[in-house]
C-alpha cells in the first residue's frame, strides 16, 4: 500500500516508471514525500523485494544543463564507492540505468534520478549542541578532503557564478532598480545596510575566491548531512548538485552562517539574534580536524562566516524585491526576515 495520498495517484505511477528504468520491477509498497528541499521534489520509496530508495524529480530551471550534473555525480559516486573501500563519510549510491545513465527521462518530459536510501539515517534540522557542531563540521571537512583525491581534472561548474560575491551584490542592485514587486522603498534601510557590509567584505570575498583549488560541496549546511538515527554519528553528505570547484572556506563559512545563530534563519526578531560562539569554535575546530587549510586560508577563516552571511543576505533581499521567485516562502516577508537575519549575523561575526 502506498503511504500517502500525495503519491497515490499520478505520482505513484511515475515513481514506478522511474524504478523500472533502473531495472527495479518490484512494486512500491510505501512512498513518502520528503520535505525540506528548495529545488528538487523528493520521495523515499520502499519496494516489495525490500529495496529502499530516494527518488528525485529534478529542477532543470536551476540546473540548466543536467548532463553536467550527471557527469560530476558519476565521478563523485565512483570516488566514494570505489571497490570495497570503507569511508567514514560517504555519499548515497546512485542507481544506474541499463545504459549506465544516472538520470531517467519520462515521456512527460520530467527528469528523475534515484539513490539507495542510507538506512537508519536522519537529516538534522539544526545544530542543537556544541557536539553536533563538531560532528557536522568534521563530516564536511572530511568530504572536502576526500574530494582532493579526485582524478581526471576538475569537476564542471553546475551553476555559473554561484559564489561570485561581487556579482550577487550587482544582482541586488538590478533587483532594486527593476523593483518588480514594488518593495524597494520599504526596504531602503536594508539596501543601505547591505551595501555597507558588501563594501566592507568585498576584498575578503575576493581573497576567499582566489583560494579555489578543487571541488567542495558549496552548500555545506546541517540539512545536507545524514546522521545515524541511533548514535548521531555523521554518515553521508547529500544534495551534491552544487559540488564543483570552490573554496573550502566557503563550506566552512556556510556552516557558520547557517548554524551559529541562536534562532531560526527566518526569525522575525533579528535584532535579538546572538551568535553562539562556542558553536562557531566547534565548527571551525571540527572542520580543521578533517581538512588542512593552507596558511593563507587560515588567515581568512574569520571572514568566511561574514562573507557567506552577506552573500546569502543579498540573495534573500534580491528575491524579496523580485517577488519571491527563487526561494520558497510560506508567508509574506519571509525572505526579508531571512535577509535581515543574515546581515545581523555578519555584523556580530565581524565583532569577534
Amino acid at each position: 500500500m502506498v503511504a500517502t495520498a500525495a503519491v497515490e495517484s499520478a505520482s505513484s505511477e511515475r515513481l514506478r516508471d522511474v524504478l523500472r528504468a533502473y531495472q527495479i520491477g518490484s512494486g512500491i509498497t510505501e512512498a513518502t514525500p520528503l520535505a525540506g528541499g528548495h529545488i528538487h521534489r523528493t520521495w523515499s520509496a520502499k519496494t516489495a523485494d525490500g529495496g529502499a530508495y530516494v527518488i528525485q524529480e529534478l529542477n532543470g530551471q536551476v540546473f540548466g544543463d543536467l548532463s553536467v550534473c550527471e557527469e560530476n555525480l558519476r565521478r563523485i559516486d565512483d570516488l566514494f564507492h570505489a571497490g570495497d573501500q570503507h569511508r567514514e563519510i560517504t555519499v548515497p549510491k546512485h542507481l544506474r540505468t541499463r545504459r549506465d545513465g544516472l538520470h531517467v527521462l519520462l515521456p512527460d518530459g520530467s527528469v528523475w534520478r534515484a539513490t539507495v536510501l542510507v538506512e537508519g539515517s536522519i537529516a538534522p534540522h539544526d545544530v542543537a549542541t556544541i557536539a553536533d557542531a563538531g560532528v557536522v563540521a568534521r563530516a564536511f571537512g572530511s568530504f572536502a578532503s576526500t574530494l582532493r583525491s579526485l582524478r581526471g581534472g576538475p569537476l564542471r561548474e553546475t551553476i555559473p557564478r554561484f559564489h561570485d560575491f561581487r556579482w550577487r551584490v550587482e544582482q541586488l542592485g538590478e533587483a532594486r532598480r527593476a523593483d518588480r514587486a514594488g518593495r524597494a522603498t520599504s526596504v531602503a534601510d536594508e539596501l543601505s545596510h547591505a551595501r555597507a557590509l558588501a563594501d566592507e567584505l568585498v576584498e575578503p570575498a575576493r581573497s576567499i575566491a582566489a583560494n579555489t583549488t578543487h571541488a567542495v560541496h558549496n552548500d555545506a549546511k546541517v540539512a545536507n548531512l545524514l546522521c545515524d538515527r541511533a548514535t548521531g554519528a555523521a554518515r553521508a553528505v547529500v544534495d551534491l548538485d552544487t559540488t564543483m570547484p570552490g573554496s573550502a572556506l566557503v563550506d566552512l563559512g556556510e556552516l557558520i552562517r547557517s548554524g551559529a545563530a541562536d534562532r531560526a534563519e527566518d526569525a522575525r526578531d533579528p535584532e535579538h539574534m546572538e551568535v553562539r560562539w562556542p558553536v562557531v569554535d566547534a565548527l571551525v575546530g571540527g572542520f580543521r580536524d578533517a581538512y588542512e587549510f593552507s596558511p593563507a586560508e587560515v588567515c581568512l577563516i574569520r571572514y568566511a562566516g561574514p562573507v557567506l552571511a552577506v552573500e546569502n543576505g543579498v540573495r534573500f533581499l534580491a528575491d524579496h524585491l523580485n517577488g519571491d521567485t527563487y526561494f520558497r516562502v510560506d508567508r509574506p516577508g519571509q525572505n526579508l526576515d531571512r535577509a535581515r537575519m543574515q546581515f545581523r549575523m555578519a555584523v556580530e561575526l565581524l565583532r569577534s
